[in-house]
């Protein structure tokens, strides 16, 4: 006959198991609070501190982007919300102009809306991307044109700018087989080969070099000038093409990868820089100073939880100006002003503006 064991037996021992496993869920705690506080207090500044300083502009959810948009010399700092658009100065962030977004545009803006100025006015152009419609609106919503010479799909981007300097806007869109440029009414002015892909960034004619217009599609990089002329084709194997960046020496494309490279049109490689372990996703060049050479400001990710994201300022000559791990990706705007001084603002969750101390 089997005995059983004293009800207090039981509870002793099931008191000792309780106590035995709180002891160890405590000391898990107090591990994790321990790296979590370790990993709050730990600098987030690694170089530049005693040079940068963080300013927030905005904490509300918004959209935000920089360009020419109120007539005047200099970029505009644009926020998008509330059914409103808002222009700040970049150098002050003092607010300038207030204007009333009307039609389906005031309830569904997309990240993919760029603005611009066209012809007096500020305009809302649909950028494209997937099947979303390539037009140019108004703010109140009305359609003044849309670009679709394909009857099954839209452009696949449409971008607008003014290359040639002439204070009139132009567009540049990718279509299945070509690059286009169109004028202000949406008229073709002439077309490039090109297979499927997107426009990435344009850059303005100079005394020095012919504007740019820079597209990928299927693993090639082409360059065209102002007139719709091929200047290069270039296959990155680990890169993709971010920006473009003037120097004293040259003009050269931003690309980003297993290190951010500037290059030339010839392939030649001006310039490198290593996150080590990490992958350049985007550059953006960066006057500090008027007339001085751009540096490149940079945004890298890691596959390590505790290196997930750093932003980074970095000299032609290779010298790290700044240097901040971040917990959440940033997207980099720049604003260049009238003085030829060059504004970085971060757009994750809140907007930010990084700045040298004492402008």
């Amino acid at each position: 006959m089997r005995r059983r064991l004293p009800l207090f037996v039981l509870v002793l021992a099931g008191a000792v198991v309780l106590f035995g496993a709180l002891g160890f869920l405590t000391r898990g705690l107090t591990f994790v609070t321990r790296r979590i506080e370790a990993w709050t207090l730990r600098p987030r500044v690694l170089a530049g501190d005693d040079a940068f300083e963080t300013v927030t502009v905005t904490e509300r959810a918004s959209t935000r982007q920089t360009g020419e948009f109120d007539g005047e010399p200099g970029d505009d700092l644009a926020i998008v919300e509330y059914g409103a658009l808002r222009l700040l100065t970049p150098a002050t962030l003092a607010e300038r102009q207030s204007l009333e977004l009307g039609g389906d545009l005031r309830s569904r803006w997309k990240p993919s809306f760029r603005l611009a100025r066209l012809r007096g006015a500020l305009v809302v152009v649909d950028t494209g991307g997937g099947l979303d419609e390539t037009r140019v609106r108004d703010l109140d919503g009305t359609e003044r044109w849309r670009y679709r010479p394909d009857t099954d799909i839209p452009a696949t981007s449409l971008v607008p700018a003014d290359l040639d300097a002439d204070g009139d806007t132009e567009f540049y869109a990718t279509i299945t087989s070509n690059a286009v440029r169109l004028d202000a009414n949406g008229q073709e002015t002439w077309r490039a080969p090109f297979s499927v892909g997107r426009i990435v960034t344009t850059a303005p004619r100079t005394r020095r070099d012919p504007a740019w217009v820079v597209a990928e599609g299927q693993g090639e990089t082409v360059v065209w000038d102002g007139s719709g002329a091929r200047r290069a084709s270039l296959r990155m194997k680990d890169s993709r093409p971010l920006a473009v960046i003037d120097w004293s020496d040259g003009r050269y494309l931003l690309a980003g990868g297993s290190a951010v490279r500037a290059i030339a049109l010839d392939g030649r490689v001006a310039f490198e820089w290593t996150v080590p372990g990490m992958t350049v996703s985007g550059a953006r060049p960066l006057s500090l100073a008027a007339g001085a050479p751009p540096a490149v400001a940079l945004v890298a990710s890691g596959a390590a939880e505790r290196n997930r994201w750093r932003l980074q300022i970095v000299s032609r000559e290779g010298v790290l100006l700044y240097d901040e791990r971040l917990d959440t990706a940033p997207e980099l705007l720049t604003a260049r002003g009238a003085d030829g001084v060059d504004r970085l603002f971060l757009d994750r969750a809140s907007l930010l503006a990084l700045r040298k101390k004492g402008t």
